[in-house]
């Protein structure tokens, strides 16, 4: 790969010769040299691109300091480029994810299948993101993280030609398993690889800028979807295209980007992730508070765009997409207004909003006003965004470093439980007792859950 490094040194003779011997005998091979004088300064600052092997890149940066000549390397531009590649490549994965959503009522009306059906294959992908969650945080250290990402986003791309391609039920089922291993890949090793790219590996930031990177893609492909899915020809296979070309570009940039840890050869053994006794009481805080965040925001992204007409009299497909695009693009905005509070702080404004957006939600089952629907969006977008981000945030700030990748990847097990058993347990109960009454249920039961938990938070026992 290409190795971008800026080299600030005194401007003595035979400097650049010291340091082309030591690319050579680092086995990198110079491509582009750039040098020009430092500000007001006897300094000259060299900027070389070259290729080589990522296992020596580290020594050759340890070495090129060492150098008497040399005072400052900087990789900086490298690792802030890889940093949000990282973030693409996951806003990517989620987009694919979530394209389906306002389809799902055309899946519906072509194979006549029920809300039980429904509800599972929109949950399936969350299903497989656990295991591979758990199985992927491991074996990255073996692999290179670099590998597993490139992985991820190939098995996105699967996910959509599967979706564009499908026949029937079997046909869905099986992309969204894609699906499911891309999004369990990606959430899998973010947060840990993004912190360790940041310049200042800011715990705080990096946890929300994968935040808001996942929610906006999220937010971007039912919005694509829907759209394209009513008024683009092909509705059932143009939006993936899109997907596939987006995710591509990802997939190019990887080629470029930093390897921050060197693979191992060792075998990796396999474990269940654990919490350590001083983190468990702020772990089961922070997961439970996103678990039932997802498990709200899970019922405006699959039961209201493939039911609409329950909650509205005014029924399209890029309504449906919209709806779904809002309460997510919400969810992001509030992500980044409130991402200099305290983690804390988030959380307690984001359940106060789910619990008045579920309120409004029974109302809108009563009244089917499109007004109250857009309202209750609104509020559980802007209660969703605070309340993950801030517990994803917590708990990556209490993390130490040799804990950090355990602790996040328990915490999105947690998280796709919430996405997947609520939802596929609503479905099926919609089946016995209706779909209306169901809903009204599940929004009484999340009030009450909500509360409980924001007594907790509030009497300080986890308070940082």
């Amino acid at each position: 790969m290409i190795h971008t490094i800026s080299i600030l040194v005194q401007n003595h003779p035979g400097v650049l010769a010291h340091l082309s011997d030591l690319f050579v005998r680092r086995g990198y091979n110079i491509e582009k040299i750039k040098a020009g004088k430092y500000k007001k300064t006897n300094l000259t600052q060299i900027n070389i691109a070259a290729t080589g092997s990522e296992d020596s890149f580290d020594s050759l940066i340890d070495q090129l300091g060492a150098l008497s000549q040399v005072v400052k390397v900087d990789i900086a531009k490298q690792r802030r480029y890889s940093f949000w590649l990282v973030a693409f490549c996951l806003c990517m994965t989620l987009l694919g994810t979530n394209l389906p959503a306002p389809l799902y009522s055309l899946y519906q009306e072509k194979w006549n299948f029920t809300s039980g059906t429904m509800t599972f294959i929109y949950a399936l992908y969350a299903l497989i993101v656990i295991p591979t969650i758990i199985t992927v945080a491991q074996l990255s250290e073996q692999w290179g993280r670099k590998k597993v990402l490139f992985a991820g986003v190939t098995l996105s791309i699967f996910g959509s030609i599967g979706f564009a391609v499908s026949d029937g039920v079997n046909g869905l089922i099986l992309a969204r398993i894609f699906q499911g291993l891309s999004v369990g890949i990606l959430n899998g090793i973010a947060v840990s690889y993004m912190t360790e790219l940041h310049p200042y590996q800011d715990k705080v930031k990096s946890a929300f800028v994968a935040a808001i990177a996942g929610t906006l893609g999220n937010a971007l492909g039912p919005l694509i979807s829907g759209f394209l899915g009513e008024y683009a020809p092909y509705p059932l296979q143009f939006s993936y295209l899109i997907h596939i070309l987006l995710a591509a570009t990802g997939m190019l940039g990887l080629k470029f980007m930093l390897e921050k840890n060197v693979p191992t050869n060792r075998a990796a053994s396999l474990r269940l992730p654990s919490v350590t006794k001083e983190f468990r009481w702020p772990f089961l805080m922070a997961s439970s508070t996103s678990f039932l965040s997802w498990g709200i925001m899970s019922l405006m992204l699959s039961v209201m765009p493939t039911y609409l007409g329950l909650f509205t009299s005014h029924a399209s497909l890029s309504l449906s997409g919209t709806m779904v695009a809002l309460v997510l693009g919400v969810s992001t905005l509030h992500q980044i207004m409130l991402r200099k509070q305290s983690a804390f702080r988030s959380i307690i404004i984001g359940y106060i909003l789910l619990i008045i957006g579920l309120i409004f939600l029974v109302v809108t089952l009563f009244t089917k006003s499109l007004f109250f629907l857009i309202l209750t969006t609104v509020l559980i977008g802007l209660g969703n965004g605070p309340s993950y981000a801030g517990s994803l945030a917590y708990l990556n700030q209490i993390s130490t470093n040799e804990m950090r990748t355990n602790l996040t990847s328990l915490f999105f097990v947690v998280t796709y439980l919430g996405i997947s058993i609520p939802m596929v347990t609503l479905g099926y109960i919609g089946e016995w007792i209706g779909l209306t009454h169901a809903i009204q249920w599940y929004s009484y039961i999340m009030i009450a859950f909500i509360i409980l938990s924001l007594i907790k938070w509030l009497r300080g026992k986890v308070r940082s």
